[in-house]
């Protein structure tokens, strides 16, 4: 049985030593993946377009030239002009880098708060868990969209009040996920064998059981993603998000909506921006479950 517990214990630490070498084998496993190797080349083409194609591309996106309005697609202009004669490419750009940004930082920060709310209801139990666990299915009684409506109300328009509504909407999911993977591996063995050695609770939780529920994290966090930047559309759509001039790809629907019949190259772009990235981030996740799931991998 000791020999069983010391194993089991390297086991753990290697995996503490080793957890960022796991991760690039883990995408290196993507990539061979046909899916996989997709979505890596979709993810990296849009990350060069709204962070280095900015660097090398002077343009302002926010200057109104003296030029004719809603002018279609030209070599001066590769994605036409918008209402104002402004340049679409530059705007385009900087819509989707502010979209990636803001939505990608409010997951996170949502996934961060859901986690930690989960991971601790889930390990303490009994009244905690109860008080902890009916706070976040209040939440979840609301739609999503409906109670970033109220939270940006509340905290009035603005792409930082978006940021914290997104994130907010984000803490019931997660928060259910990360309860659902403490419940199963807190009767593990190896729990059982970090205690016998003196472990504190505290590392036995975020050092040794968090590192079992990464999975399922990396399965879910894509699609979070996904409708994270859509609900994050639709609100700068609906004019809740960032003020006018700054350029969101919400924001670029909006105005583009208008003018749909006589400029349709107008919503082409942002149009084209989410679907690529709806659909790297679906591959993403797809690929994830195909890897992280047992039952998958001994049927292959």
């Amino acid at each position: 049985m000791a020999t069983q517990e010391t194993a089991q214990l390297e086991v753990m630490k290697v995996r503490e030593r080793h957890w960022w070498s796991g991760v690039v084998d883990e995408l290196r496993g993507v990539a061979k993946e046909p899916r996989g190797m997709i979505s890596l080349v979709l993810l990296g083409l849009l990350m060069l377009f709204a962070f280095v194609l900015p660097i090398f591309d002077s343009t302002d996106p926010n200057f109104i030239p003296r030029e004719p309005k809603n002018q279609g697609i030209s070599m001066e202009h590769p994605m036409g002009t918008d209402h104002l004669s402004r340049d679409l490419l530059a705007r385009n750009s900087v819509g989707l880098g502010r979209t990636i940004i803001n939505g990608l930082g409010a997951v996170v920060a949502g996934w961060f708060a859901g986690i930690a709310i989960g991971y601790t209801a889930g390990w303490r139990g009994g009244l905690t868990d109860i008080f902890i666990m009916r706070g976040v299915d209040t939440l979840l009684a609301f739609p999503g969209i409906l109670l970033a409506i109220v939270l940006i109300t509340i905290m009035g328009p603005g792409l930082f009040s978006v940021g914290v509504a997104i994130a907010v909407f984000n803490i019931p999911s997660s928060a259910r996920l990360a309860r659902a993977g403490v419940l199963r591996e807190r009767e593990r063995e190896y729990v059982t064998a970090a205690r016998a050695i003196g472990a504190s609770e505290k590392r036995i939780l975020w050092r040794h059981v968090a590192v079992n529920t990464f999975g399922a994290f990396a399965v879910a966090l894509p699609l979070s993603v996904v409708a994270s930047v859509l609900t994050m559309a639709a609100l700068n759509f609906l004019g809740l998000g960032d003020k006018p001039p700054n350029a969101t790809l919400g924001q670029l629907l909006l105005d583009g909506s208008r003018f749909m019949r006589d400029a349709p190259h107008y919503v082409l772009g942002p149009v084209v921006l989410l679907a690529l990235m709806m659909a790297a981030l679906n591959f993403l996740s797809d690929v994830l479950s195909e890897r992280l799931d047992p039952v998958r991998r001994r049927a292959g």
